[in-house]
């Protein structure tokens, strides 16, 4: 019966059960549930349309069904998710580094500096640093959005940011003198607004190539001046880092479906 088994695919499409496996032991069980249901219901002399509409009946809300589910599977569902935004945020964040090790190796090198002295200064620590930062909060606000049925993206960066000001908090409090890449937060959730809010394709590439970069710049000149070939050099990096952020809005939501596939079957026993 056609009704039947769209019913039997809204509960189990809805479900959020992580493992596949149990998804389809699921939904043989509620097949044979209907199975059995049909076949008494036939055997009173129902006609077909009334045993459909009994089976609707007897089921109830599929809604309801289906959030019953998750609460039961919530708890393994979370743990995938927090096994999936893990590697995605490495994954991520390490091809960001590549590209800015490699940016910063070449600058060096056409500048006639000493490359290794570039690549191991504090200043890249701090940016590879910044870097994770940007890559996990973006995938935080994209995972806490899921949380909320309106406002999604204003709330989790809301939520995200009262998560920081505790951190801030205490280690102001505690003296622990943690450094928390807070632009880093920052810009990952800069570009999780511009993925949502911005469409068109000039005022993204606009907000790359020209608004990150001097944002970038500003920053540095706020520390110390600065000379024409380090300003140079800067805007460059900060240029293919702002692309590579927006490459990561384009690839995060496509590596986080695939991990938390693979996840599921591993989880599933496959």
């Amino acid at each position: 019966m056609r009704s039947t088994d769209e019913l039997v695919d809204r509960i189990v499409s809805s479900s959020k059960i992580p493992a596949r496996r149990r998804r389809q032991e699921i939904r043989r069980e509620l097949c044979a549930h209907i199975e059995d249901f049909v076949a008494a219901a036939r055997a009173a002399g129902h006609e077909q349309n009334e045993i459909e509409k009994r089976v609707l009946a007897s089921f109830g809300d599929p809604e309801q069904i289906a959030r019953g589910f998750a609460w039961v599977y919530r708890y393994q569902r979370r743990r995938l998710r927090a096994i999936a935004f893990t590697l995605s945020t490495v994954l991520l964040a390490s091809c960001l580094l590549a590209l800015a090790l490699a940016t910063q190796a070449g600058l060096a090198f056409s500048l006639g500096r000493p490359v290794m002295k570039v690549i191991a200064s504090p200043h890249m620590a701090i940016e590879a640093l910044d870097i994770v930062a940007s890559v996990a909060a973006y995938l935080a606000v994209a995972s806490l959005e899921n949380i909320f049925a309106s406002h999604r993206f204003l709330k989790a960066a809301l939520t995200l940011a009262v998560i920081l000001a505790t951190l801030v908090a205490i280690d102001a409090a505690a003296g622990l003198h943690m450094a928390l890449p807070l632009f880093g937060f920052a810009t990952g959730i800069f570009f999780r607004a511009v993925k949502l809010f911005v469409t068109p394709t000039v005022a993204r590439v606009a907000i790359v190539v020209v608004c990150f970069p001097l944002i970038g710049l500003g920053l540095a000149l706020l520390r110390a001046p600065l000379s024409l070939p380090a300003l140079t050099s800067m805007y460059a990096s900060w240029l293919v880092l702002g692309m590579g952020y927006q490459l990561m809005t384009h690839l995060a939501a496509r590596l986080d479906a695939a991990l938390m596939s693979g996840l599921e079957r591993i989880h599933a026993g496959y």
